[in-house]
């Protein structure tokens, strides 16, 4: 398979903390690919060093074949890496199509000669297919703050469509959902994968949602990678039982 991340002793400190140490992974082209750990364990950390919000101490991040150790986020986002973060970052006042025009717009300031061009850059999805894609197509011309909050945590990920991403960040996409919007918010995520070919790195505490859809499972414990492997590979090691989910936890 090609490798469309590829992260390779990545260590960050802060002053005398060491928040990730030596961490190494690779993420697979359409593959699902989920990060889990205590709270603390560094996994946020690891998403922001990524993703160019922070500058890593030591170690190498590669994606798509390209060294982007050193890229600031925005560099990073043209490459085709989107985020979507726990918490809404939404234009609340606007409505849902204004939201998903606005991340097309930062799309387009990130290719700076698509500004003067009427093609969209690199075949760029069009704004009312990303809305009914995520489920928002009839919702369309209602304020996003008045979505309910499973909606505007989707909206959030339509707006990271918009960059048309190769690989999409979700840091906890079920963190607030009832039930039924887990089960949603999962199936976009396969969805995703399997209708547009985006590649997903999820950080996620919902072990049940992490453990259906992941291919693979990183698994962090104060700073440290701890096991790496497939849902029942991770389910069955004895240092992530110890580590994070105790001996008499439930995965349904």
């Amino acid at each position: 398979m090609t490798r469309v991340l590829d992260v390779q002793g990545l260590t960050k400190r802060f002053g005398g903390l060491t928040a990730v140490s030596d961490i190494s992974f690779s993420v697979e082209k359409g593959e699902i690919f989920g990060i889990i750990g205590p709270n603390g364990a560094g996994k946020t950390t690891l998403f922001n060093v990524i993703a160019g919000h922070y500058k890593p101490t030591a170690g190498r991040v590669a994606f798509a074949g390209i060294d982007i150790t050193a890229h600031s986020s925005d560099e990073i986002g043209r490459r085709g890496i989107a985020r979507t973060f726990q918490a809404v970052h939404l234009f609340k006042q606007e409505t849902v199509r204004e939201n998903l025009r606005r991340a097309e717009v930062i799309a387009r300031l990130n290719h700076p000669f698509a500004l003067f061009s009427k093609s969209k850059p690199n075949g760029e999805v069009e704004l009312e297919d990303v809305a009914r894609f995520v489920g928002l197509g009839a919702l369309l011309d209602v304020v996003a703050g008045g979505l309910a909050y499973g909606h505007q945590k989707i909206l959030g990920i339509g707006m990271a469509m918009m960059v048309s991403p190769k690989l999409i960040l979700m840091d906890e996409p079920a963190a607030g959902l009832n039930p039924s919007e887990k089960r949603e918010a999962s199936t976009l995520v396969r969805r995703l994968r399997d209708e547009r070919g985006i590649s997903i790195l999820i950080v996620e505490h919902d072990m049940p949602l992490v453990m259906n859809i992941c291919d693979r499972i990183l698994v962090v414990n104060q700073g440290k990678r701890i096991c790496l492997g497939t849902p029942d590979v991770i389910k069955a090691d004895e240092k992530v039982i110890d580590a994070y989910l105790g001996e008499n936890y439930e995965f349904a």
